[in-house]
């Protein structure tokens, strides 16, 4: 898929992204693979989506969660990285409240790709120094973050961007940046 995307393939959104990595994995796993866009596994959480982007197994007892984010420039500028940051947050602590939850999820995922060098480094411009996604950026399991209303309490990853090349004390972008996947 990501070979694909730098190859020229147009991603016009999140569902796109979301849908790409479905069919990839359709294509090493067959038949028996389970997909599931857009599960209502988040019903009891506040907030404005009750939505997981993809649920995806081959079994019943072990299903996997992720959560897919493409933040991307627009014709009119660049995205609203504020709000954008707050839900990367809000989709890794979902994906954590997941595990104790709902479908019963044994894996669960944050992907994301980007085409704005600020998400990888976080210029004095960020408004909101709570939700950082700089490279090698880390978010320990005993912060106290709390994004719409989830707390971020027994959390560990740490933010990894590829598909960048380092100029000077920046990270910049080759056509997008992808995050390493982080395992919650």
């Amino acid at each position: 898929m990501k070979i694909k995307v730098e190859s020229g393939y147009f991603l016009s959104s999140e569902k796109t992204l979301c849908f790409l990595f479905a069919m990839e994995l359709y294509k090493k796993i067959g038949d028996s693979l389970v997909i599931d866009f857009e599960n209502q596994c988040y019903g009891s959480l506040q907030g404005s989506s009750k939505y997981l982007d993809l649920l995806v197994y081959t079994n019943q007892n072990y299903k996997v969660a992720i959560e897919f984010k493409l933040p991307k420039k627009s014709n009119n500028g660049s995205s609203n990285q504020a709000k954008t940051r707050e839900a990367i947050y809000r989709d890794i602590a979902r994906l954590y409240w997941l595990k104790n939850n709902s479908i019963n999820a044994k894996s669960s995922y944050f992907l994301m790709a980007t085409n704005e060098d600020a998400y990888l480094n976080n210029s004095g411009i960020i408004k909101n120094k709570s939700f950082l996604t700089k490279q090698n950026h880390i978010i320990n399991s005993n912060n106290n973050l709390i994004a719409t209303g989830l707390s971020l309490s027994g959390v560990s990853c740490n933010f990894q961007w590829l598909g960048v090349t380092k100029n000077n004390k920046y990270q910049k972008i080759r056509l997008y940046a992808w995050l390493k996947p982080i395992k919650v």
